[in-house]
Formats: structure tokens, sequence, C-alpha cells
């Protein structure tokens, strides 16, 4: 059993952690787009190599060698999410059976039962069904997750504009149903008639199959054309404000990650942990990337997160690992870059704006202490202004009583 629950772990942190895993969960998210985009790509491709039947025997293979392996996912997504600390409460049977419901598990569930229930529906159907895997790429994009959380969170909001829409539906239909049954009565002669021209026109699509022919009816038309406007504009804007505050959230949340991993402000708390995450920018350089140069203008300073960097000064070359900082003498000093900075490897690297160095170091003089004593050291060492910084942590202020 312990070898078994063991394996189990491992398995989770493949397929459902966000924080291990490396390379290998990477490799595996990597197979299950591709081969995702590619089953829609041969549904969409199906009818056109329709007529060439050698085509038809491996387009039948991959079918069915996809839905094996989408099976097996499931499958083993089912028997790893014990594991998930969220569920480490539950029984395993009630964290298996809370996937299930879950919107991910039905998805991956809905994904692969027609092919294993619906023998009776016709192919072409069952193609269309293969369709409904482009859902599962919400599993592995970050910004669908945010989009279905906006939804989510604001699905009350969204059902009082639904309403809105309803009540402005049915009066329009009614109002123009009284202006033009007379008139068009096989186009008005019903409110349920009439409702078809105010969905056109209140969505401003305009088909003109169905148009008011007395003046009232004209006059009354352009008014429900312009409430199209606003009433679209309602939902729309629920909608981007709510997707902006769950991209914000998720940016805060990996940013104080990241500034929880910088030696600097290691063991400051947690409220000064949050002020903090919300100054500091991520930002990813490739090798080779020239970070700063030297006789720019310094405006901002960097914190190393993971990578390496080298700083050209004489009489050979500086390099800068993880956990150090660059670029504070410049702030300091109020002086252009002394030297150029280059990414020898992938860096991955926290970028603090000037306005935003000087409310830290206004805020926090622990801080300020901590950086200027590294950078005493780096002024001391002229020949290598950028020295790696020690690995110094900035301690609370005591006051005495």
């Amino acid at each position: 059993m312990p070898q078994a629950h063991t394996l189990r772990h491992e398995f989770y942190r493949l397929l459902e952690s966000h924080t291990a895993g490396g390379w290998c969960r990477h490799a595996i998210n990597t197979f299950l787009v591709l081969l995702i985009i590619a089953n829609v790509g041969a549904v969409l491709l199906d009818d056109a190599v329709a007529t060439g039947p050698q085509w038809q025997p491996r387009l039948q293979v991959f079918a069915e060698v996809s839905i094996a392996l989408f099976t097996a996912e499931y499958l083993c997504r089912l028997w790893v999410v014990v594991e998930s600390e969220q569920l480490r409460g539950m029984s395993p049977f009630r964290a298996r059976l809370h996937y299930v419901v879950s919107p991910a598990g039905l998805i991956d569930l809905l994904a692969i039962m027609p092919f294993y229930f619906g023998a009776s529906l016709d192919l072409r159907y069952l193609r269309l069904l293969r369709l409904f895997w482009l859902f599962k790429l919400t599993r592995f994009s970050p910004a669908m997750q945010s989009l279905a959380a906006a939804v989510y969170e604001e699905r009350r909001s969204f059902l009082g504009a639904l309403l809105i829409v309803i009540v402005l539906l049915i009066t329009s239909a009614t109002i123009m149903h009284v202006l033009e049954r007379d008139a068009q009565p096989e186009a008005f002669g019903t409110v349920l008639q009439s409702m078809w021209w105010a969905v056109i026109t209140l969505t401003t699509v305009g088909y003109g199959d169905v148009v008011p022919h007395t003046a009232l009816g004209k006059m009354f038309g352009g008014v429900c054309a312009l409430l199209g406007l606003f009433m679209f504009a309602l939902p729309t804007g629920i909608m981007a404000r709510a997707f902006l505050e769950q991209i914000k959230r998720r940016d805060f949340v990996v940013n104080a990650q990241l500034v929880s991993h910088v030696p600097l402000f290691a063991g400051i708390g947690v409220m000064r942990m949050v002020e903090i995450a919300t100054m500091l920018k991520p930002r990813h350089v490739p090798p080779l990337y020239t970070v700063v140069r030297q006789g720019d203008p310094a405006n901002c300073m960097y914190f190393i997160l993971s990578g390496e960097l080298e700083v050209q000064v004489l009489p050979q070359p500086v390099r800068l690992q993880a956990g150090d900082f660059f670029g504070e003498m410049g702030l300091l000093d109020r002086e252009p870059r002394n030297a150029t900075v280059t990414a020898v490897t992938d860096t991955q690297l926290l970028m603090l704006e000037e306005e935003d160095f000087n409310k830290l170091m206004r805020a926090y003089p622990e801080m300020r202490t901590a950086i200027e004593r590294v950078a005493a050291v780096r002024r001391s060492m002229p020949d290598t202004p950028c020295a790696p910084a020690p690995h110094v942590v900035a301690q609370p202020a005591r006051h005495k009583p």
C-alpha cells in the first residue's frame, strides 16, 4: 500500500499539481493539448477527405486511440484526486465523487461517454461530439479558467441582466404587435411572431426579413435599436470587470508566491508581503537578453528568482544568480547605469520601478538599510560595481516600549 500511495502521489504531481512535476508535467499537458487540437482538426477535415476512402480507416483508428488515451487520462485523474490538499479531509469515495460532479470532471466524462454508450447514434453526430473536446482545453488555459471563474462569481449579476433582457424583449414584442398587427398580420399577428423581430432588432443584427411599415412602428423600431445597444453593454461591462478582477487576483497570487522566494523579503510578515507583491512585476528574459545597459537611466531595480546573469565589468565579468539583486545603486545615487547586465540562461526576474522603490524605502527603513549595506559593499569594489549581493534579510524594526 505505501508503494501504491507513493505512485498515486507522483501521478497527482504530474496531472494536477500546478507547482510540481517539472518538464514531465509540461510534456504531458502539451501532448494532451496537441491531441485535442488534432482531433478537432480531424473532425473539420473529415468531410474534405471523405472522397478518399483510403483515409477513413486511418481516421477511425486515430479516433479510437484518442478515446483510449482520454479514457486513461480520466481514470488516472479519478484515481489521484484523493491526493488533493483541498479534498484531504474527505473519504476517497467522496473525494472522487466531488471530482466527477465538478465542472472539469463533467467535461472529461462527457468527452468520452458518448463513444461508449452512443452506438445507436449516427456517425455524423459522434463526429460533432468530438468537438466537445475543445472544452477540455480550459483545464490547460489559465485565461479560460479565469473567464469561467469570472462568470461563476458574477452569476447573480448575469441573472439580473438576463431578466432585464427578457422584460425588454417581451415589452418590445407586445408594443410592436399592437402597432403593426393590422398592417402585417402575417409577421406581427401575435406576440410570439413579433418576438422574432424584437430579438433581431434589440441585438442590432437587422436581417431585414421583417420590418415595420407604419410610422409609429418605424419610430418604435428605432428606439428599440438604440435600447439594444445599451442592453448588451450591461452584461459586457459585467463580464469585462469580473474578468479583469480575476486576472488581477491571479497575478497577485503569482507575485506573492514569487516574492516569498526572495531572500531579502524573507520573514517580513504577511501584510508586508501583500503590499510588496502589488509593487513588484514579474519579468521573463531569454538567454543573451540585455536587461540593463551601461549609461542608460536608472528607473528600476531587479530581483533574481531563477537563472543566471552576467555583469560586464573589468577585469572580468561577474555572475549573478538566484537570490541576488541589481540596479539599486542607480536608484540610490540617482545616476545612470554603471554596468551592462545580460542574461546567461533563461531567467525569471522581479522588477521594482523607481516610484515603488522610493515608497518601499520610506515605508520600511530596515529594508533600505539592508539594500544600502549591499550597495556599500559594491561601492568598495570599484572593479565589480554589481558584485553578487549577500543574501541579507531585512529584519523587522524593533521598537522599545
